[in-house]
């Protein structure tokens, strides 16, 4: 009977880190689609000062679109597996305090923003929460 207990514990550690790794894989993400989109900004900035050709220019002014379609998708991805993270925390049995992913996970909620509307967030505001 103990080695069943056991068993779960350790399903419920597993599924712990798991968790934890896809918010911290997902709020990298988020920071490097924000810094992506900074940083073509500035190069498209300095292709329009240096009288560049409005082709490349134009083409230019596509990428920048991209990489700011991404950064919606990639916070509502983290909210979503901050939220399944949380309820984890809230509802798993027999999970220790004790453990890194564990404390990892406290932090996550805790920066967590209240507010769902983070995905509404200007581009210069993302690079101060995430």
């Amino acid at each position: 009977m103990a080695s069943s207990n056991s068993n779960n514990n350790n399903d419920t550690e597993r599924q712990l880190m798991i968790k934890v790794k896809a918010c911290q894989r997902l709020t990298k993400e988020v920071a490097y689609y924000v810094k992506e989109l900074k940083d073509n900004e500035e190069k498209l900035e300095t292709m329009k000062d240096e009288g560049r050709d409005i082709y490349d220019i134009k083409k230019f002014e596509e990428v920048v679109g991209e990489s700011s379609m991404m950064i919606p998708d990639s916070k509502r991805r983290l909210n979503e597996n901050l939220e399944s993270l949380r309820l984890f925390l809230d509802t798993a049995s027999g999970l220790s305090t004790e453990g890194e992913f564990y404390a990892q996970a406290q932090e996550f909620i805790r920066t967590m923003p209240e507010d769902k509307a983070v995905a509404e967030t200007t581009v210069e505001d993302d690079a101060e929460v995430f």
